[in-house]
C-alpha cells in the first residue's frame, strides 16, 4: 500500500532552454569515479526534521550533502556546510523550494557557510530555523568567500524531451559527481527490498544518488533515518542534477612582476 503523500520540501523546477544538460559539453567531463559509485566519500548524517518541527529543506540537505560528497572526492576534506543559511538565502519556507533555485542561490549569491556558524541545532522552532532573515552582511561575506575560491556548476542529467536510457545517462553522470535527484518518497516494497514509486506517484523529496548495482538497485543517502536507502533499479526518475566543483586559481600579479624582474638580474 503506497504511503500518504507528504511534502518533505521539493518543488519540481520547469527545465528551461538555457539550463545545462548533461552532454551540451557546458560544463568539463572529467572522469572522478570510473566506477561510479561514491561510497568512500559519504558525508555525516543530517537529519532535515526534529522533533519539534519539520524544516520542508530538502533541496538544500539533498545539495549541500551532494556537494560534501564531490569536495572530499576532490579535495580530501570534510565538509559540513548549514543548510539552515542556505535554506534562508535562497528564501525556502514551508512547502519547500526548487533544487534550481538553491544551487543558482549558493552560486551566484551566498556561496556556503561551515554548519558550526548557524546549526540547525541552535533554533527551537521553525521560525527561527529560518532567521535570522534578511541575513546578516557580515554572515554573507563569510559565505560569499566560498565562491571567491571556488567555482560551482551543475547541469540537468536529462530534460524532458528524453524518456528512454535514464539508467544509462545516470550511470554516465556518476562518473562525474554524484547526483541531486527527486524521488517519491518513502514506500518500500517488502518482497523486493528496496523503495519503489507507486503508480501515479509525484516526487516530493530531494536528495542524493551516490552509487548502484547494475540491474539491480540505487543507492540513496537521505536527510531522514536511515539515511542509506535503495532503490528499485526500474525507479522512474524524472529530475537529476550533476554538480562541479573547481577551484579558481587565483593570480598574484605583482608577484609575478617581481619574480619577472628577478629573473632579469639574476
Amino acid at each position: 500500500m503506497a504511503n500518504e503523500t507528504k511534502q518533505f520540501g521539493y518543488i519540481a523546477d520547469t527545465i528551461a532552454d538555457e539550463d545545462y544538460i548533461l552532454g551540451g559539453l557546458q560544463l568539463p567531463a572529467i572522469v572522478l569515479q570510473g566506477s561510479g559509485q561514491w561510497d568512500d566519500f559519504i558525508p555525516d548524517v543530517e537529519i532535515q526534521r526534529t522533533e519539534k518541527y519539520e524544516t520542508a529543506n530538502c533541496t538544500a540537505f539533498g545539495t549541500l550533502n551532494s556537494l560534501e560528497f564531490l569536495f572530499k572526492r576532490l579535495f580530501g576534506e570534510e565538509k559540513n556546510w548549514s543548510e539552515r543559511y542556505v535554506g534562508i538565502a535562497a528564501g525556502t519556507r514551508p512547502p519547500g523550494n526548487s533544487p534550481q533555485k538553491v544551487i543558482e542561490t549558493i552560486r551566484k549569491d551566498c556561496g556556503l557557510l561551515d554548519d558550526n556558524i548557524l546549526p540547525m541545532s541552535k533554533a527551537d522552532t521553525l521560525e527561527e530555523y529560518y532567521s535570522p532573515d534578511p541575513l546578516p552582511w557580515l554572515l554573507k561575506e563569510n559565505g560569499k568567500k566560498f565562491i571567491e575560491n571556488y567555482k560551482i556548476g551543475h547541469e540537468w542529467c536529462f530534460n524532458d524531451l528524453q524518456q528512454f536510457n535514464k539508467a544509462e545517462c545516470l550511470k554516465n553522470a556518476l562518473l562525474y559527481s554524484p547526483i541531486g535527484i527527486a524521488v517519491a518518497a518513502w514506500t518500500y516494497d517488502f518482497d523486493k527490498k528496496v523503495y519503489i514509486r507507486p503508480k501515479g506517484a509525484e516526487d516530493n523529496h530531494w536528495c542524493v544518488l551516490f552509487g548502484y548495482e547494475d540491474g539491480k538497485k540505487w543507492h540513496i543517502y537521505d536527510s531522514y533515518d536511515k539515511s542509506i536507502k535503495y532503490l528499485d533499479w526500474n525507479y522512474e526518475f524524472f529530475r537529476a542534477k550533476r554538480f562541479y566543483i573547481e577551484k579558481i586559481v587565483k593570480i598574484n600579479f605583482w608577484q609575478m612582476i617581481i619574480n619577472y624582474f628577478k629573473t632579469l638580474f639574476n
